[in-house]
């Protein structure tokens, strides 16, 4: 298969609450079909804004790691779940023989 044959991968973000992100959809849904797609696969994932305000991450530390680090939404939050979790082992006394 050459390159200009390879399928090119779309992202679509939808708002569940703007109404006119279903006429979005069925529009893209149109294009699929008329460029000879007669199925493709759909993921669903939340947005990392909704995620951050459901796991209860401070948001100005998120952006601040994100700001200095230029890393993946998801690996900050994890890193910064992980921070939460380890506070209440003695893992910092494990790794530093203290």
């Amino acid at each position: 298969m050459n390159k200009s044959a390879t399928p090119q991968l779309k992202s679509l973000f939808i708002d569940l609450n703007d109404r006119s992100s279903d006429n979005s959809l069925s529009d893209q849904f149109v294009d699929l079909q008329e460029a000879s797609y007669t199925q493709f696969n759909l993921e669903i994932k939340p947005s990392i804004e909704d995620e951050i305000i459901k796991l209860k991450v401070d948001i100005d530390f998120f952006s601040r790691i994100k700001k200095v680090q230029d890393l993946p939404d998801w690996v900050i939050v994890r890193l910064i779940l992980a921070n939460a979790n380890l506070k209440s082992t003695d893992f910092k006394n494990r790794i530093t023989n203290g």
